[in-house]
């Protein structure tokens, strides 16, 4: 039989809130954290437009901004007591890009697993994937582990942040960034969400409570080229989504909430819609998603994780919609990553 893969702790870093109850309620109520950037500029010459968290000074940008914001989550994560542990963190960065590379990606994981956030815990620090997928990729990576006995409890989570003069030049250059006279670009954000998972002993040992469920998780590679006539079409994250609800007994135990990475893009709107046509009866209603791409910008990386957080908060305050919670993420370099989370709401 299955063992059991539990949500026990979530925390966040985000323009609209310093921890994850906090972002939670601000996604909740519709706050906004899109600002001009003092300095910053697109490709226009106009003031930037973006999610900043207002903590971290503007002039600490790329790596350190990161670095930063992965902290801050992860002693969130780690505020209550797990005793004297090697704990293993499951870790999605930014896909390769100007202004992150190989060397940002060794100097963050070095800087992490060196953090001393209580006395004997060891934070063992994986790179598993990249992009707004990556983060549910690591929960599949996590949650497997865990049922296979490999580990009783351990970190999931993603960060990033656009906030630098190279990253956005390349943005800008690819036609993401949203300004005038471009139709599909987003505004950057940034941020940092972890969650902490527990099998049905540690949750016992540790005498934590279970938030959520993870019923399954499921990946998928997009075989079509973003330069494709075609476009997407919605093939591997329709597979990625089928796999993720296949413990459902559907139609009585269909979706009821959906928490995504839709971020304005054309081709990544058209990959949802082409496969909610090929998924369509896992929904109760696919026309509506959570997404906080207009409040804090897009938040790459940290998107999936992010994604469970705001879906455990839900179901914490008795505003979910129901208790099955699918989340889904797709990563520019073709990764479709999906879960299904059994939220537990509050007694």
């Amino acid at each position: 039989m299955s063992r059991a893969v539990h949500i026990v702790r979530i925390a966040a870093r985000t323009p609209v809130g310093f921890s994850a109850a906090a972002t939670a309620a601000a996604v909740r109520a519709n706050i906004c954290r899109l600002r001009l950037h003092p300095f910053m500029v697109d490709g226009a010459g106009e003031a930037l437009r973006c999610g900043r968290d207002a903590e971290i000074s503007a002039h600490v940008l790329g790596l350190a901004r990161v670095t930063a914001l992965a902290r801050c989550a992860l002693e969130e994560l780690f505020a209550v007591s797990v005793g004297r542990a090697r704990v293993p963190v499951w870790l999605a960065l930014p896909e390769p890009r100007p202004g992150f590379e190989g060397r940002d990606t060794a100097a963050l994981l070095s800087s992490l697993r060196a953090l001393q956030i209580q006395d004997g815990l060891e934070l063992q620090v994986h790179h598993v994937n990249n992009g707004h997928a990556g983060a549910l990729y690591a929960l599949h990576e996590a949650a497997a582990a865990i049922r296979g006995g490999a580990c009783e409890l351990c970190a999931v989570g993603g960060v990033d942040s656009y906030l630098h003069a190279d990253t956005l030049d390349w943005l800008d250059a690819q036609l993401l960034l949203a300004r005038d006279g471009v139709c599909g670009g987003f505004p950057p954000g940034e941020a940092a969400a972890f969650l902490l998972l527990a099998s049905d002993s540690a949750l016992r040992a540790l005498r934590l409570n279970s938030l959520a469920q993870v019923l399954a998780t499921a990946h998928a590679h997009e075989t079509r080229s973003r330069d494709d006539d075609a476009g997407f079409l919605g093939e591997a994250l329709a597979h990625a989504i089928l796999g993720a609800s296949a413990p459902l007994q559907l139609p009585e135990q269909r979706v009821d909430d959906i928490y995504c990475d839709i971020n304005g893009e054309r081709l990544r709107t058209d990959d949802w819609a082409f496969a909610v046509l090929r998924a369509q009866h896992v929904f109760r209603d696919a026309t509506r998603y959570v997404s906080t791409i207009s409040q804090l910008g897009d938040v790459g990386a940290a998107a999936g994780a992010l994604s469970a957080v705001v879906a455990v908060e839900s179901a914490r305050r008795n505003y979910a919609r129901g208790s099955r919670a699918l989340l889904w993420g797709a990563s520019w370099s073709g990764l479709r990553a999906a879960a299904c989370l059994l939220t537990h709401g509050r007694a």
